[in-house]
């Protein structure tokens, strides 16, 4: 069974690399990672870079082989009050800001991952921009639970190819926080967060540190959840494949 995971940027895959041997098979943007188990189960990871462009190239390219699930996975910005860092959602149906455009996830991916412990009944909303200010994450809260910038791409190119998707994010900054900074700004042409240009913009704008560090803080935990929580469902996917498999040919 082969699983094709996707996250923006390096900093949401790195506790999942740390936790399996994941080795990289292409370096260049966009990079990928894969890992396989004794179980029969091929994990490739696709680092598409940040924003709805590099998603769409990065999950045609991933996925022009062949594939039994798409993933598309990392961290969100909460909508909801009550939302705290780190908890995983699943999207049943993810939406574009200010367009009439959805696609859904699987629903047997859905139910898969609230068994795993994800939030089901949930909706993202797709943006252009990130999203920086809390009063603007307030209004996208009218319309969704989370707000990323890649899902919708993923899902649509999984659609194209007939292959079952799911959309599964740990939330990183909640409703009531202001970003530090526009890290889009930070990114470079593949659309990866460099930290020199984060550096940069903290020593240019001292006063927001202290929020960048508590960022950074909530960010590593909600990795590290997710981490845990994909390795987790991935794990579910392969027996439940197995099992698929092997049922099978006893009927033929």
């Amino acid at each position: 069974m082969r699983a094709v995971v996707t996250f923006a940027v390096n900093a949401e895959f790195a506790p999942w690399r740390r936790l399996r041997a994941f080795r990289c098979v292409r370096p260049a943007a966009p990079a990928w990672y894969e890992y396989s188990s004794g179980e029969g189960l091929n994990v490739r990871v696709v680092l598409t870079g940040m924003g709805e462009h590099h998603a769409r190239q990065a999950a045609k390219a991933a996925l022009a082989d062949g594939a039994d699930v798409c993933i598309s996975a990392g961290l969100a910005g909460g909508l909801r009050a009550g939302q705290r860092t780190g908890d995983i959602l699943v999207a049943n149906v993810v939406v574009k800001d200010r367009e009439p455009v959805a696609v859904a996830s699987d629903p047997d991916l859905v139910a898969l991952a609230a068994e795993c412990g994800a939030r089901q009944g949930s909706r993202f909303i797709t943006t252009r921009e990130v999203v920086v200010h809390a009063a603007d994450k307030k209004r996208l809260g009218d319309r969704a639970d989370a707000v990323e910038m890649e899902s919708l791409a993923v899902l649509a190119e999984a659609a194209v190819r007939g292959v079952p998707a799911v959309a599964i994010r740990a939330i990183a900054d909640t409703v009531d926080f202001d970003l530090p900074f526009d890290f889009s700004g930070a990114c470079d042409a593949g659309g990866q967060i460099r930290i020199g240009k984060v550096i940069a913009a903290a020593l240019a704008h001292p006063q927001r540190i202290p929020a960048l560090l508590r960022l950074a803080g909530d960010c590593r935990r909600a990795s590290r959840g997710l981490a845990a929580f994909l390795d987790a469902f991935t794990g579910s996917l392969a027996e439940r494949y197995k099992h698929a498999k092997t049922e099978l040919l006893a009927t033929t």
